[in-house]
């Protein structure tokens, strides 16, 4: 069977090129090769995640590029096998995008309510545009932050730079030339719908494709749309002038940009705040528990030391009925000193009789200082001896 193909050249969705419609024309071609002639501006981006799918799963797709491919109809070319670009072309991606549409006087409470509800739209396009950039990302090779800055630049590559940067995979040279810059209503239609300015010349190699007339007067009103539209933009975004370096630091940007609204941050700069954040609370649990630590150690630390001062206090107490034997005895540094000191006192002074009644069996000492006669010789003494 012939190669099939499918020509996109409208808006995707509902009311354009939709899941179905692609799904209906993929329908028996599961075997056969699937070339895609791609020439949209974008639309449903849910109609175009189903289409990349649908491309995914076929497996055998070629997604050949002319004209102008923005927005939307980028992401379905990210599931063909193989991507082809027009060199005449452009390729643009942006951030995604949700209609707004709200008008008429509103009090402070219908205000509050409008800011909810813009605040959960705004978080709601930060994720899918995030996902959007990982699939450009899964794509090209390039980083998260290479791709999240060109959706945010909203600049349309030609075709030589789109292979550069890696969502396309070769550029062909049509048969016939085509400078679509000379289609007034397209680039009308693409300056209405608010992308970019346009590049000058679509294919600065070949100078034989002239641009538009500078001189007409078509071309002047493009050029004061353009430009209103640019001062807009650089009245509305400026660069902040106090910055902060360490959230300039967890971000990994030079300076934070911020709008008449305030600052945007995507979901991945979000994700970085909150584990810098979380990583900061573990630290400061760690430091509380540390300090905890030593403030019981301290206690500890002093209740011990006071009850070795009382055991010292008691112990040296005891010592005094030692110490007040002999001055020799007191100025013993250690209890084997005092010990010592005693056993030499000891050994110094002889025994003497004991007191008490005597025998006459009993061995009497004589004592060259006490005299035994005149003790002997008192009265009650005999008296106790006759007795005896």
């Amino acid at each position: 069977m012939a190669e099939k193909i499918i020509i996109i050249d409208g808006p995707l969705g509902a009311y354009g090129y939709s899941k179905q419609f692609v799904r209906n024309e993929l329908t028996g071609n599961s075997k056969n090769a699937v070339t895609a002639k791609i020439s949209s501006l974008g639309g449903s981006v849910d109609d175009a995640l189903s289409i990349y799918d649908q491309f995914i799963e076929h497996g055998n797709v070629t997604a050949e590029l002319s004209a102008f491919v923005a927005s939307a109809a980028t992401l379905i070319s990210l599931g063909a096998k193989t991507v082809r670009m027009n060199e005449n072309s452009f390729y643009l991606i942006h951030k995604a995008m949700n209609w707004v549409d709200e008008w008429g006087a509103m009090n402070e409470d219908e205000i509050e309510i409008l800011i909810a509800k813009l605040e959960a739209t705004k978080q709601d396009l930060a994720k899918v545009t995030l996902q959007l950039a990982k699939m450009y990302v899964k794509k090209t090779g390039k980083t998260l932050d290479e791709i999240t800055s060109l959706m945010k630049q909203q600049t349309w590559l030609n075709a030589e730079e789109a292979k550069t940067w890696g969502f396309v995979d070769e550029v062909f040279v049509p048969s016939v030339a085509v400078n679509y810059f000379e289609n007034h209503q397209m680039v009308a239609m693409i300056t209405s719908n608010g992308f970019p300015q346009l590049p000058r010349n679509p294919n600065p190699s070949k100078p034989e494709i002239q641009n538009i007339n500078e001189d007409s007067f078509f071309e002047k009103i493009l050029n004061r749309i353009v430009n209103h539209q640019r001062e807009v933009k650089i009245k509305n975004t400026v660069i902040m002038v106090k910055q902060f370096s360490h959230l300039n630091n967890v971000l990994s940007v030079e300076a934070l940009e911020s709008t008449n609204e305030g600052v945007f941050l995507n979901e991945g700069q979000l994700q970085s705040v909150d584990e810098r954040l979380e990583l900061n609370q573990q630290l400061v649990v760690e430091r509380d528990g540390a300090i905890s630590e030593r403030d019981t150690a301290t206690a500890t630390l002093g209740t011990a030391q006071s009850e070795i001062a009382t055991a010292q206090a008691t112990i040296a107490k005891a010592y005094d009925p030692f110490n007040a034997i002999d001055p020799t005895v007191a100025s013993a540094a250690t209890p084997e000193a005092k010990a010592e000191a005693v056993r030499t006192l000891l050994a110094a002074r002889p025994a003497t009789a004991p007191i008490g009644n005597l025998g006459t069996k009993d061995e009497i000492v004589t004592d060259p200082e006490v005299d035994w006669v005149a003790i002997n010789n008192l009265e009650h003494n005999k008296l106790v001896d006759a007795n005896s």
